[in-house]
């Protein structure tokens, strides 16, 4: 499996997080067992539909959320099993919108995981 993380920054001002924009971490599953990883900063929510046909998946995460690499290593696992279950197809009149089929039960545990992640409690140094 291949994960390629895409660690550029999207920051959040002040003023888009009390307007509503959110952060949201992606999974574009390319398929073959590869997958491409980032965060983007979005003004309203994301359409289910919409992103499925370019084959994205997205998590809404904390407008702190920063450290997406150690996001990544701690989701890995479940991440790589959600690559290997992908597979590109072409949009037929049976599906129109997915670009790609996964295993839903593997999403799940990558949005569990990243949870967990957030959730975690922040690490003191002295």
């Amino acid at each position: 499996m291949t994960l390629h993380i895409d660690d550029k920054q999207t920051t959040l001002t002040s003023e888009q997080t009390l307007t509503g924009w959110r952060r949201e971490f992606c999974v574009e599953l390319l398929g073959e067992g590869q997958a491409r990883i980032f965060l983007r900063a979005v003004e309203a929510a994301s359409l289910k539909a919409t992103e499925l046909h370019r084959g994205v998946l997205f998590h809404r995460v904390g407008s702190g959320f920063s450290d997406l690499a150690g996001c990544v290593a701690a989701a890995r696992d479940p991440l790589e099993r959600l690559a290997g279950t992908a597979a590109r197809q072409q949009p037929s009149k049976d599906n129109l919108f997915a670009a790609v089929t996964y295993d839903r039960n593997a999403w799940e545990a990558v949005v569990s995981a990243v949870e967990q992640w957030q959730r975690r409690p922040a690490s003191r140094s002295a």
